[in-house]
């Protein structure tokens, strides 16, 4: 018995509409045309819980971001102070961005010469930059470029020390 390779086929994708950085974030995508959800997601729904987040995941006291579920940090619960409220909030604009940015470029991988891909991009970059180096300024460095950023607008700072705030991964109060 002779066995035949498949054939694949898979459509060019076209620019099409957008969705804002946070709803990307969210949702998984910043091309709507790709926002394609699970039919199980359609159940939570109906259940009064954000799309792909089990019930039970949020009855236990988390939150679901993107699709994800994730547990907050328990030592900041119970009514953060407004300077980590600010904190957080800088952060998801961060993320956000970041996202759509990762996201453009990978459409861009396949689109070199995409024209509206690359002038989000661009924009993008800047959005990003400016929002990193606002998160520097009133709290602490996020990379090595907003160390760089932060010491040449005053070098006698201490910009470049990472003990001035927690890691990002370590989920710390301000």
């Amino acid at each position: 018995m002779q066995e035949n390779l498949a054939i694949a086929s898979v459509p060019v994708q076209d620019w099409g509409a957008l969705f804002e950085a946070e709803e990307a974030l969210r949702v998984g995508t910043v091309f709507q045309d790709l926002n394609k959800p699970f039919f199980a997601a359609l159940d939570d729904e109906k259940n009064g819980f954000p799309r792909g987040c089990a019930a039970s995941a949020m009855q236990q006291g988390g939150h679901c971001d993107g699709g994800a579920f994730s547990q907050r940090n328990s030592h900041c619960d119970g009514g953060a102070s407004p300077q980590q409220q600010e904190r957080e909030q800088m952060m998801e604009k961060i993320q956000a961005v970041s996202f759509v940015l990762d996201d453009v470029r990978l459409y861009l991988d396949t689109h070199p010469d995409d024209r509206q891909g690359l002038a989000l991009l661009k924009e993008k970059l800047a959005q990003r930059k400016t929002l990193l180096l606002a998160y520097a300024q009133q709290f602490y460095p996020l990379t090595v470029d907003c160390m760089a950023d932060l010491y040449e607008k005053d070098p006698s700072s201490e910009c470049y020390c990472w003990q001035k705030g927690p890691m990002p991964w370590e989920g710390a109060c301000v």
